[in-house]
């Protein structure tokens, strides 16, 4: 019986678990961010990331032609995070970026909302509490 107990708390989320995927969820956001600067600067191809408020997730596309998109890759949100306001951000043929906000909420920091700003210069961005 002490042994259910056991496995049924390990199974609860901690804050600190909670803290570990929002992390992990940024870093493997940044390399992808990365990887598509580089694809869209290498090859000419203009890229497109598309923050979801309903699908709670990120993706990334090749653009083909005229509002036409190949999703690529798509990166879901962990439980803790939400996409507050729906973006598309273009990564031009050159590697840089669109200028773009993009507003999130966190459940493990309810009082101050994330601002993900993608800014002028080589696939430069940042993410902040505001």
């Amino acid at each position: 019986m002490s042994s259910l107990l056991v496995l049924t708390v390990n199974r609860l989320p901690t804050r600190q678990h909670q803290r570990n995927a929002e992390t992990l969820f940024w870093q493997h956001f940044d390399t992808l961010w990365k990887r598509n600067v580089l694809i869209a600067s290498t090859s000419g191809q203009r890229r497109d990331v598309v923050f979801s408020a309903i699908n709670n997730d990120v993706q990334f596309s090749q653009h083909v032609q005229l509002g036409q998109s190949v999703p690529v890759t798509r990166l879901t949100l962990p439980p803790t995070l939400h996409v507050l306001t729906d973006k598309k951000i273009i990564i031009y043929r050159n590697g840089h970026p669109q200028l773009a906000k993009v507003l999130l909420s966190s459940t493990l920091d309810p009082q101050h909302q994330l601002k993900f700003n993608a800014l002028m210069g080589w696939g430069a961005y940042q993410v902040a509490p505001i």
